[in-house]
């Protein structure tokens, strides 16, 4: 084999390999066009599933009647309460006057001379701690002030029961066991063996029978609760008890117009950012625009079929101010809006955001065919995939016999060139053997 090529014969070998080699992979360059062409459909599968999943994620966070039906608290006394609402809520003004704040319970127990060497009780003794029906037990005999409370707070099975010491000065060391919940309902008791109740001699700090909060609304009704969040005394309204006030202060309930702008607003820029993806991606490829049609058909089905069922004076999202532009978009009509919200607040909030019929609900239940497990672009996508993998192993195969045959010419071409520059030398000799005969004069006299 020559190791360049050409030299004996002035072919140019490995150009005339090159040129034959670029014939031979004419097959293998389409199937790498095919290649990139299923990788770009790949591509456009996944920008389109997450451009529908970031809708559905929209979707997701208003299709609840709570993201249309909002309504807003304010209270003239931050100081006694604040208060929020939710769908449930209705127009209106109270008054509140807090009377008490929920408290939790506390025990104290007499002075202790020092936390880390006097030991309470005797060996064996135990405290039991029961707080709302539910007890636990600590070994408390021996140890000292530290010792206890650490083993209170620590214990596995602990049921809502924080120690923790208190020093007056010194000689004066105090455990204090405090009920994690507040409310009467929250009260600790205690039980002891031995001599361990003695020793610690664990009175009220507060009074347990005196723990819920009170209010008084509207100046008739008297409001108890454990908490100082009260969410069950006034539909649809929590209160947030913060202080006790000495007169009642006013809470207003109102439509918040604002924020069901803001949640429509969402849908609506929600939905064109999707419809511009799609538009972006038309006519790019045959089965991507049948897949993108489809999801268009089922999505203005949507639109196009008014919900059953609903007792609202609306039927379509036109009437509440959510109007398609010509070019595909949507837009929002804030004077209708508001004049919807005015006239059926809750039909406004159902045509929307019921949990069956509502449009958001709808066109959520028709993007998930779309993009959840082994659904339509998921289905695309696995037949995209197998088809690349398909391309790449007829690549592989391919650029394997195009190596051989790259060898073989490569050795058919070297072997021509070798002949070739043995004629040649042959045809050089015979030249100088026939230069060197004499010549034959055939001249006449």
């Amino acid at each position: 084999m020559l190791s360049s090529p050409g030299i004996g014969s002035g072919l140019d070998v490995n150009g005339i390999v090159d040129q034959l080699m670029a014939i031979e992979r004419r097959p293998l360059n389409r199937l790498e066009a095919d290649k990139r062409d299923f990788e770009a459909q790949l591509s456009s599968i996944g920008q389109l599933k997450s451009s529908l999943s970031t809708f559905q994620d929209t979707l997701d966070n208003l299709k609840t009647l709570d993201a249309f039906e909002v309504y807003t608290a304010a209270s003239s006394n931050e100081a006694a309460f604040t208060a929020t609402t939710d769908s449930n809520a209705a127009v209106g003004t109270s008054t509140i006057q807090v009377n008490k704040l929920a408290l939790a319970h506390k025990m104290g127990s007499v002075a202790i001379a020092d936390t880390e060497t006097t030991t309470l009780g005797g060996a064996g003794d135990q405290i039991t701690l029961t707080v709302a029906g539910n007890a636990f037990t600590v070994n408390g005999g021996g140890l000292t002030l530290s010792q206890l409370r650490d083993a209170i707070n620590d214990a596995p099975d602990n049921t809502g029961v924080s120690a923790t010491i208190i020093t007056e000065n010194t000689g004066s060391n105090r455990l204090v066991l405090t009920s994690t919940s507040t409310g009467n309902v929250n009260a600790m008791s205690l039980s002891f063996t031995g001599s361990l109740g003695t020793a610690l001699g664990l009175t009220d700090i507060t009074d347990p029978t005196q723990l819920d909060s009170e209010v008084v609304l509207d100046g008739l009704y008297t409001i108890t609760r454990p908490g100082n969040t009260i969410d069950d005394a006034i539909s649809g309204v929590t209160l947030n008890l913060t202080g006790v006030s000495t007169a009642p202060a006013g809470l207003s309930i109102t439509r918040d117009i604002d924020a069901v702008k803001t949640s429509v607003q969402a849908f609506v820029d929600g939905f064109n950012e999707l419809r511009a993806t799609m538009k972006g991606m038309s006519g790019s490829d045959s089965v991507l625009d049948s897949t993108l049609r489809s999801i268009e058909s089922q999505m203005r089905s949507v639109f196009n079929t008014a919900p059953a069922g609903l007792t609202t004076g609306f039927t379509y999202l036109t009437e509440v101010g959510v109007t398609f532009q010509r070019d595909g978009t949507l837009a929002l009509e804030a004077d209708d809006l508001e004049a919807a919200i005015a006239s059926d607040f809750a039909g406004f909030a159902d045509i929307f955001a019921n949990d069956s019929e509502g449009y958001l609900f709808r066109l959520d239940s028709a993007i998930e065919n779309f993009v959840t497990f082994d659904g339509l672009l998921d289905t695309r996508k696995n037949s995209l995939t197998s088809s690349v993998r398909s391309v790449e192993d007829r690549i592989f195969e391919m650029e394997f016999r195009l190596g051989l045959r790259e060898q073989s010419l490569l050795d058919q071409f070297q072997a021509l060139d070798s002949l070739m520059g043995q004629l040649q030398g042959t045809s050089d000799f015979l030249t100088q053997q026939l230069a060197t005969l004499p010549t034959i004069s055939t001249g006449r006299n």
